[in-house]
């Protein structure tokens, strides 16, 4: 049985029952004690359920997610939040960063709650939302015409060298609908264009964060070559030629296991 198919019982049985023991866990997977308590911890990890002596039980106030900005509904949102833990896991007190709009970055916005004296931009409503309360981040969305459907902002009220005078960030967090060897990184919207060149040059560290459905895809407009100098975080689904191409160029590339 596999990790997700191991989570997915372990999430079924707390929802009716509200807690489940290791020991259970072991006797219905066959996995062993320490599989297990890996498995608690990774669905800790994720918000999903408090540990407890022995086993797991649901929070008496489950997390809210909004506008199911950070909902895993399938083997791609898995991978996503593979993706934003990883990204998370390189962000470090007192940074100033960026994030971007999508799933992912929405994901990576629900797991920097804990980091010290963190200020985060970002256009997107839901990255606010889940940052809202956290009294250690100060976050600044940046003002504009929100997206409907995607709950980000689309078109920036003013010129962007503007709004972002004076700005620099130790890293940004991006995502985009598609990326091919051609055209390279592409998004749908074109609004985005000017941002996502001008964010490339305000920051030490640019990661682009890469599920395996995004790979030999194009969207309508071209925010970066493929060559682009950036660090990618993706998983060991990307591709070959990509992993190869990347290789060549001297690109930094984090793979995960799915």
């Amino acid at each position: 049985m596999t990790y997700w198919e191991r989570e997915k019982l372990i999430l079924d049985i707390l929802k009716e029952q509200g807690s489940v023991s290791m020991t259970r866990v072991c006797e219905l997977t066959g996995a062993s004690v320490a599989t297990v308590r890996r498995d608690f911890g990774e669905i800790q990890k994720k918000g999903l359920a408090t540990r407890s002596h022995g086993g797991l039980h649901l929070p008496e106030k489950p997390k809210k997610r909004y506008m199911s900005g950070t909902e895993i509904v399938d083997e791609i949102d898995r991978e996503k939040q593979l993706i934003a833990m990883e990204a998370a896991a390189q962000v470090k007190p007192g940074e100033s960063i960026f994030i971007g709009a999508g799933k992912t970055c929405n994901m990576l916005a629900a797991l920097l709650g804990n980091v010290e004296r963190l200020h985060v931009v970002t256009t997107s409503v839901t990255a606010v939302l889940e940052l809202a309360e956290c009294p250690n981040v100060s976050v600044t969305l940046l003002g504009g015409d929100i997206h409907i459907g995607k709950h980000y902002i689309e078109t920036l009220d003013t010129d962007l060298s503007q709004t972002l005078r004076g700005y620099f960030f130790d890293k940004v967090f991006l995502t985009c609908e598609g990326v091919d060897l051609e055209r390279g990184y592409t998004v749908q919207d074109k609004n985005r264009t000017g941002l996502y060149t001008l964010l490339s040059r305000m920051t030490r560290r640019l990661y682009m964060l890469l599920d395996s459905a995004k790979f030999d895809r194009s969207a309508f407009a071209t925010v970066y070559s493929p060559d682009k100098l950036c660090r990618i975080i993706s998983t060991k689904a990307m591709p070959q030629k990509f992993a190869e191409f990347y290789a060549r160029r001297g690109i930094s590339c984090t793979l995960l296991d799915k």
